[in-house]
């Protein structure tokens, strides 16, 4: 009975400590970066699009640290 409490309490710290860490390496920007259409795209994009783009990129600098280039 003692050597399953062992096992038992020994898998409840390990399960514990895989989740600290899984959950604090990952980023929610991460697979995220900026939109930097050119010019030329600009130019062909609804007034709709470009709103949209610039609220993901304005986002993107206040949560993600993304630099304006």
């Amino acid at each position: 009975m003692m050597k399953l409490q062992k096992c038992l309490l020994t898998l409840g710290v390990l399960s514990l400590l895989a989740g600290c860490s899984a959950t604090t390496t990952p980023n929610s920007c991460d697979g995220w970066k900026p939109i930097r259409p050119k010019a030329s795209d600009i130019e062909s994009m609804s007034g709709e699009l470009v709103g949209q783009i610039l609220t993901h990129n304005r986002f993107g600098e206040e949560v993600c640290g993304w630099k304006p280039k």
